[in-house]
């Protein structure tokens, strides 16, 4: 692929792969997943800007000549399609990223207020509208490892397990695995998120 032809019809990225230097420089759909987007400063160290869920676009900032170093790694198993930009709609995409650049800076606050507890459930709630297999009665999603919750909502991991236990107790989270799940013996149990509004469930806190 070059970022002005595409040559493949999408990109798929299992748990915590990321893009190569070279694809991050592409314009991406996000189908499906879960991605986080970290900003690499001189020294290599990396700050997480935002997070993108399905439909966000990917890479704009390269197409618009922003020199930053961009990672963009998977919070969960995704799908990229990827974007045409010869075809000459720059315009249309940018002003979409515009609104949508609106909505995740809102999420970021929301992740980054308010207690330990108070901030998973909004990452949660987030993941859960934004597996495509969702419906008005139930929606289910898979979570990001414990070390990419903690980091997200800029928390300890421990205060992240004690907090994921205290949404267990409160029946906010169920246990919720498959039988046999690998990543139930490295790290927390997979579980259910029940939203008690919609009855909405998510599933699976891989390991670390």
């Amino acid at each position: 692929m070059n970022p002005y032809g595409v040559t493949r019809q999408f990109r798929d990225l299992v748990q915590r792969e990321a893009l190569s230097g070279t694809e991050v420089h592409y314009l991406w759909r996000l189908e499906s997943g879960a991605l986080r987007i970290d900003s690499a400063d001189a020294d290599g160290v990396e700050t997480l800007v935002r997070l993108a869920l399905p439909g966000d676009l990917l890479g704009m900032e390269s197409a618009l000549g922003v020199p930053d170093r961009f990672s963009v790694r998977a919070l969960t198993a995704s799908r990229l399609v990827p974007i045409d930009r010869s075809t000459g709609e720059l315009s249309t995409l940018l002003m979409a990223c515009v609104i949508t650049g609106y909505q995740r800076n809102r999420d970021m606050v929301r992740l980054r207020s308010g207690s330990a507890a108070d901030r998973i459930k909004a990452l949660l709630h987030m993941l859960t509208n934004a597996d495509s297999a969702s419906t008005m009665q139930t929606a289910a999603c898979t979570l990001p490892t414990l070390s990419d919750i903690a980091a997200i909502v800029h928390a300890a991991p421990e205060t992240v397990s004690r907090a994921l236990a205290g949404l267990r107790q409160t029946s906010f989270l169920h246990e919720s695995s498959p039988q046999g799940d690998k990543h139930k013996r490295l790290a927390l149990r997979a579980h259910c998120l029940q939203r008690r509004d919609v009855g909405a469930i998510a599933t699976g806190v891989a390991a670390c």
